[in-house]
């Protein structure tokens, strides 16, 4: 079985369809003909020629040019977005962001700014179907922690907002593997429940 298959007759469409592909890191088969496809869970292709297949299709044309919302997108569309997105958010200086689609890990970054942290958040959240977006922010820096949440009201209104107990999420004492300080402990802050807040709360 052929997890995701890349099908397209069209020269610009097919790179730009691989290039995407590995940039997200996702491994994929190429398919020269639609009747090549029946091992295939799900076919990426362009909108022309969508409609020549069957199943789970999806066309270049409805997906990202991010990396991490583009793999998101195959994701979903893979399980039929029944799994939770969740959002890990180190505040600082320079805020960390990681991003799962359940245990996958769609990105991880780094933001200048709460207006730059906010347009990345939204891309994923009105870009990846989902059961639910959970976003985790640690408590570590209070005054940016409360900055971010507020903010969160606006750009991700639908999604479930908690802070976190930073303590232990530093790389200082947890060392994940090839990610920055502030990466790492976004990722560790991501599967650490908190406590839910509202704007009452802040």
């Amino acid at each position: 079985m052929n997890r995701i298959c890349v099908v397209t007759s069209k020269a610009k469409a097919y790179y730009s369809i691989v290039s995407r592909m590995r940039k997200a890191g996702l491994p994929f088969t190429s398919m020269e003909k639609a009747d090549d496809c029946k091992d295939c869970e799900l076919i990426v292709t362009s909108a022309a020629e969508a409609k020549k297949f069957r199943g789970r299709v999806l066309s270049l044309e409805d997906l990202s040019e991010s990396p991490g919302v583009f793999k998101g997108q195959l994701l979903s569309k893979l399980d039929g977005g029944r799994d939770v997105v969740l959002i890990g958010i180190d505040p600082g200086t320079r805020t960390g962001l990681a991003v799962f689609y359940g245990e996958t890990n769609l990105e991880y970054s780094t933001s200048d700014s709460v207006s730059q942290l906010n347009l990345r958040v939204g891309n994923f959240v009105r870009g990846v179907p989902a059961k639910r977006f959970v976003i985790r922010v640690g408590n570590g820096s209070p005054s940016a922690a409360i900055k971010i949440v507020e903010s969160l009201k606006s750009a991700a209104p639908d999604a479930s907002i908690e802070m976190v107990n930073e303590s232990g999420t530093s790389v200082r004492r947890v060392r994940v593997r090839g990610l920055q300080g502030d990466q790492g402990a976004a990722a560790k802050i991501a599967f650490r429940k908190g406590e839910v807040v509202g704007l009452k709360d802040i």
